[in-house]
């Protein structure tokens, strides 16, 4: 048991031996930092780590720029200064044993061998600032159009006298996309990688606040500075189409082909849509005649042509009855129309309009017709 006992002992000292030794083979690590006039730069924050000790220290200068880190332990280290001006500085350093190292830094020095660094971080900070500016007016431009699109979606189910104050604050609204996104677009510059956004957000603000023709010049700026993005030049037909220039349109439609089969389609759809708001119907046909062309699933395309070729039908005089001339294609328009939304929100119109033809290609005697029989057609 005694010889156990010394044994443990003699661990013990010699561990504590060996402690004593590592605490005298400690280094240190100090310097001053210096801010770029030469000045001594307090608040600096220095990290001190090392992947082999595994150790990490963190200071911050004093009131004379000093910081100092006793207790470290041999090996190589990695110093990072940082600011809150210049990028992180780094240095690679080793550390021996009760050795002092001193690692000063002096920004002045180094922007003297760097001319053009200064200028970099003077570059940097400016587009920082550009992008914080762009970010903030591009945001509140975003808001005031989302804030719209969710009016818009509610102006139809509400009272006339409600719509009337909801289409006020839509249009004040606009005005306030369209100015913030002005300003977003002046802050970017003409060479900013983000302005076919920022354009093709800008022509919506101005579409929505009823300015189709700088809607339509916006989205064609935003279509020259992205070529391949079909829904810039649908948004310049649809607002040439809205400010009465239907060949314009057409050819903006036409350049969309190569690039979309889908969004073609909705761009003829957009256009006939316009034409038929604006009760010019035998016009509207063949647009939505090429959009079931280009898109035959588009349902709505469908209802639309139909109704628009029945609105045009003429009518002639056949052995004393006015007979109405159904245009070709119409009756087919409202049935593809059912095939592919049978019960769609037009369904029912579909089905009135496709008995109302059945009827009407029977002819209607115009030479008498008795009271009894005009008040059962009635």
């Amino acid at each position: 048991m005694r010889h156990w006992k010394l044994a443990l002992t003699a661990v013990v000292v010699a561990g504590m031996m060996a402690v004593a030794a590592a605490a005298q083979a400690t280094g240190r690590i100090s310097g001053t930092v210096k801010d770029e006039n030469g000045n001594p730069w307090p608040g600096v924050t220095v990290l001190i780590e090392s992947p082999d000790t595994g150790s990490k220290y963190t200071l911050t200068t004093d009131s004379k720029g000093k910081y100092m880190q006793m207790g470290i332990m041999p090996g190589i280290y990695t110093i990072t200064f940082e600011t809150k001006k210049f990028p992180e500085q780094e240095f690679k350093v080793r550390v021996g044993g009760g050795s002092e190292l001193t690692q000063d830094i002096d920004f002045k020095e180094l922007l003297a061998k760097n001319p053009g660094y200064l200028e970099a971080i003077k570059k940097e900070a400016a587009a920082k600032k550009q992008f914080a500016q762009l970010k903030q007016y591009f945001e509140a431009g975003r808001k005031a159009m989302d804030q719209i699109h969710a009016l818009q979606a509610q102006v139809d189910a509400q009272p006339a006298a409600q719509q009337a104050q909801t289409k006020q604050q839509i249009l004040q609204l606009s005005q306030t996309a369209i100015t913030s996104l002005t300003q977003a677009q002046q802050v970017a510059g003409p060479t900013n990688s983000n302005m076919p956004v920022i354009l093709g957000n800008l022509a919506l603000a101005y579409q929505d606040a009823g300015q189709h023709d700088k809607a339509a010049d916006t989205f064609v700026k935003a279509s020259q500075m992205e070529p391949t993005n079909p829904n810039y030049l649908l948004g310049a037909a649809t607002n040439l189409a809205y400010s009465g220039k239907i060949q314009e349109a057409s050819a903006d439609c036409d350049k969309i082909a190569p690039i979309s089969a889908i969004t073609v389609g909705t761009c003829w759809r957009n256009l006939g849509v316009v034409l038929y708001n604006t009760s010019q119907l035998q016009a509207a046909v063949t647009p939505l005649q090429k959009a079931t062309q280009a898109n035959p699933n588009d349902a709505d395309a469908w209802f639309l042509l139909g109704n628009a070729l029945m609105n045009t039908m003429q009518s002639k005089m056949v052995n004393g009855k006015l007979t109405a001339v159904v245009v070709p294609g119409t009756v087919e328009a409202f049935q593809k129309y059912l095939e592919l939304a049978p019960n769609g929100p037009q369904a029912d119109q579909a089905k009135q309009s496709l008995m109302a033809l059945q009827q009407l290609g029977a002819g209607v005697n115009t030479k008498f017709i008795a009271p009894k029989d005009k008040k059962k057609k009635h």
